[in-house]
């Protein structure tokens, strides 16, 4: 089981953008994308899409951070670590190892 999932908001504990708060929008293997967190800038060459709309120019985006570089943000705003614990029905629940609630 993943423990930082799509949508979890995370907070940057290495790198350039230590320190920054962000939303996960792609969870890939060992590396997620947080939004506003590592903008980089891509140089596309000019095209023209199916509908006839051109398409090109600098585009700025956000690179992937491997996964050890951000935790997981509580409900009370603070960064902790995940754990998991298994529920009445079976299923593995995602835990906050600093309170012990369920996130």
């Amino acid at each position: 089981m993943a423990k930082i999932k799509k949508n979890d908001e995370v907070l940057v504990i290495a790198g350039k953008n230590k320190g920054v708060t962000g939303k996960v929008l792609h969870v890939d293997g060992s590396r997620v994308t947080v939004e506003g967190v590592n903008r980089i800038q891509r140089h596309t060459k000019e095209s023209t899409s199916d509908r006839g709309v051109k398409v090109g120019g600098i585009i700025t985006q956000e690179a992937s951070i491997h996964i050890s570089n951000v935790m997981v943000v509580d409900g009370d705003g603070k960064a902790t670590r995940l754990g998991v614990r298994v529920d009445e029905e079976g299923t593995n629940v995602r835990i906050s190892r600093r309170t012990g609630k369920d996130i």
